[in-house]
């Protein structure tokens, strides 16, 4: 019998976990002097980010579960609210009435984490005996927690970068582990920081919806007011640039909003230098299995087929697809 969609998917990210883990081991192996397996012990840079990253987490201690790449990471949930209801992103009560909220039409909105809960999280890591953070977060553009991050840094006397990805999902999630592997072989904070900003403002993403209807309720399409009503009955293709979205073209069905959409990654990933692609799905795993197996020849690692987390999905609705590329981090010489 065949792997259910739902098994499928966890099977793509059991891979992309293993190719980053022997990446990250094969760059330790080559800095001089240090082995694979050794861990800084002085000196060590950490790296928060929030759960728009896709990355999978503890849903108890919010660190990122991604074996040794993960080490030292953490993701800061960004609440949902379903009506009046607030709930944390890694309940499973969210799991469960999020989408039946999405079908139903009921009003969703989401909510920026709260500095207090970043300084926790920047004091729970110096106390762990990190020299600095650098704390990478979804465009500003689309959310408060950038702001929420510079407020809580500027509560510490303890160093810590906030970097503005200018994206989401994970064109955010790869920078995120650029700049956790950056920090693993001894990276200074700005080289760590660097490592980040360099991934994600580098980054392409791009996505097709059923309608516009969520992202109309949220607000999210407020630079687009001009184009939402010929946009509402189509099956738009969008993007994000400069940590907007914004459309790219208006196919008037979805199989033809999807071809379009491989072909805008073909496009943009043979102009990157060893694209790493992500496929999103919401509520719809076997097409996103199917538009991940398309596509993969164009990707220089495994394509991990990814739910998008409560935060966008909130936002994008039920059928949302989208693909990430972030190009290549660079060999350290």
């Amino acid at each position: 019998m065949s792997p259910r969609p739902a098994e499928r998917c966890q099977q793509s990210l059991a891979r992309w976990r293993s190719a980053l883990e022997a990446d990250l081991l094969a760059r330790r192996a080559a800095v001089p002097g240090r082995k694979p397996n050794l861990r800084r012990k002085k000196g060590r840079i950490a790296v928060v980010t929030d759960s728009s990253c896709s990355l999978p987490v503890d849903r108890g201690t919010q660190e990122v579960l991604l074996g040794p790449v993960g080490v030292n990471v953490i993701s800061v949930p960004i609440p949902v609210m379903i009506g009046d209801q607030i709930y944390p992103e890694t309940s499973h009560e969210l799991d469960r009435d999020l989408p039946l909220a999405l079908a139903q039409g009921s009003p969703v909105r989401t909510s920026r984490p709260s500095p207090g809960r970043l300084l926790e999280s920047y004091e729970s890591l110096r106390a762990q005996g990190y020299a600095g953070v650098v704390s990478i977060h979804l465009s500003a553009k689309l959310s408060g927690t950038v702001e929420a991050a510079r407020l809580a840094a500027g509560e510490l006397d303890f160093p810590v970068i906030v970097v503005d990805s200018r994206q989401a999902g994970l064109g955010l999630g790869h920078s995120v582990i650029d700049a956790a592997i950056t920090a693993q072989l001894g990276g200074s904070l700005a080289a760590v920081a660097e490592a980040a900003t360099r991934s994600a403002h580098a980054a392409e993403t791009m996505f097709v919806l059923p309608n516009l209807d969520q992202l109309r309720r949220g607000g999210r399409i407020n630079a687009m007011s001009t184009l939402i009503g010929g946009l509402l009955w189509v099956k738009p293709l969008l993007q994000l640039t400069e940590g907007e979205i914004q459309p790219m073209e208006r196919p008037r069905t979805m199989p033809r909003a999807l071809e379009r959409l491989q072909a805008r990654v073909a496009q943009h990933a043979h102009g990157m230098d060893a694209p790493r692609l992500g496929v999103h799905g919401f509520g719809n795993p076997a097409q996103a299995l199917e538009l991940a197996e398309t596509l993969a020849p164009l990707s220089a690692a495994p394509v991990p087929v990814v739910d998008l987390p409560p935060a966008l999905g909130a936002h994008l609705g039920l059928g949302a697809l989208a693909v990430s590329l972030n190009p290549a981090l660079p060999t350290t010489s």
